[in-house]
């Protein structure tokens, strides 16, 4: 159930479905799927991902400075991109002060979630708003596919019903997920109160279960007191609902 999918040149590709519903049964699969940066994916990875279903392509990252190609990536030839929708829907404003105030130091952390949601609320509902009516199947993606993907992904399990458990099992496989990548990424630096573009390798075992093992006290606190209403309006929470539960569930 928590296996990536090989599409190739993608990299921490998962499915939402499988994950345990708290009135019964389970997400359906061929729905929404998250993964790491879109453009790893090659030629081949694209047309895996379109026999999979998807039309549509959310991109919680911020552009410029984090979107685009770079020699790391594939070339990818125009047609393998033809009828899909990208969507650019960033959660978090960068050169907001509070924000690097208050959440800069938590930014890869569940920690970070509700102020997070709290201080960008319309950008929260645009990046789920884009998930609830996308055209066919969707992905949704950050540079790495665990800090802000992993919370739209548990945004969008929690107004589905999921358990507690099954959320925090898809956020420990997105996170586990992305430790097994080198590359580069922005982090905010608080004390030089700028954002700083770094370069990372893989993580160790012992290292990423224990940044595994912080984060779930803060997880569960923030499943706690999420409320999807205080976001979106109700067509698009009983569309999200319809996406991500089994048909007469």
């Amino acid at each position: 159930m928590m296996d990536v999918l090989r599409w190739p040149g993608g990299r921490n590709v998962r499915d939402l479905g499988g994950r345990a519903l708290r009135a019964g049964g389970r997400t359906p699969f061929g729905k929404v799927f998250r993964s790491a940066a879109s453009e790893h994916l090659t030629d081949e990875g694209w047309a895996a991902a379109k026999a999979a279903g998807v039309r549509t392509v959310v991109d919680l990252r911020n552009a410029p400075a984090e979107t685009g190609r770079t020699g790391d990536h594939p070339v990818v030839r125009p047609a393998s991109l033809h009828g899909l929708v990208f969507v650019l829907a960033p959660t978090e404003d960068p050169d907001d002060g509070e924000f690097l105030r208050v959440c800069g130091p938590w930014l890869d952390h569940p920690r970070s979630w509700a102020d997070n949601a709290r201080l960008a609320p319309d950008r929260i509902a645009a990046a789920l708003r884009a998930v609830a009516r996308a055209d066919g199947a969707v992905i949704v993606h950050c540079a790495g596919g665990r800090d802000r993907t992993g919370m739209i992904s548990a945004m969008l399990l929690h107004i589905a019903g999921a358990t507690n458990e099954a959320i925090i099992e898809d956020y420990a496989a997105g996170w586990r997920g992305a430790a097994a990548y080198s590359g580069h990424g922005w982090v905010y630096d608080p004390d030089r109160e700028s954002w700083q573009r770094q370069r990372h390798g893989p993580t160790e075992a012992a290292e990423l279960e224990h940044q595994v093992a912080d984060r779930v006290p803060a997880l569960h606190e923030w499943i706690a007191t999420f409320g999807g209403a205080d976001f979106l309006e109700p067509d698009d929470i009983r569309a999200l609902r319809a996406l991500l539960i089994p048909v007469g569930a």
